[in-house]
């Protein structure tokens, strides 16, 4: 795997978020995935992936802004990216939201997986 690989799967994971594709999510992210939002909530892959799916967490839109990536060994990356993600949550409006996402992402049974995602504004 190299940083191109890494850089591909957070462009997967951001248009799949968009497109409110948690088939493709679940593929992208370790069952002990976590999420951890700008409020400081920690959620479970199974809880945001739920929260996608019923329209609790919608997506519209995301378009990169800036992308850090740092090979930390052979299987594992840490990952700074800067989106402008589109969103409705939790019933409110639709809103444009300046999000920075920090990953930790690895090798697992040999596919590249998302392992945490630490979101905040910029």
């Amino acid at each position: 795997m190299t940083n191109k690989d890494v850089l591909a799967l957070y462009r997967t994971y951001n248009q799949a978020m968009a497109a409110r594709d948690v088939v493709t999510l679940n593929h992208l992210l370790t069952p002990s995935f976590t999420l951890t939002h700008m409020t400081g909530y920690q959620q479970s892959r199974a809880e945001w992936l739920s929260q996608i799916k019923d329209g609790t967490m919608g997506y519209q839109a995301s378009k990169e802004h800036h992308v850090t990536i740092d090979q930390i060994d052979t299987a594992h990356w840490h990952l700074v990216g800067q989106n402008l993600v589109t969103a409705s949550v939790y019933g409110g409006a639709v809103q444009d939201w300046p999000l920075t996402s920090k990953m930790q992402l690895a090798v697992v049974n040999g596919q590249l997986q998302i392992l945490t995602a630490v979101v905040t504004t910029y």
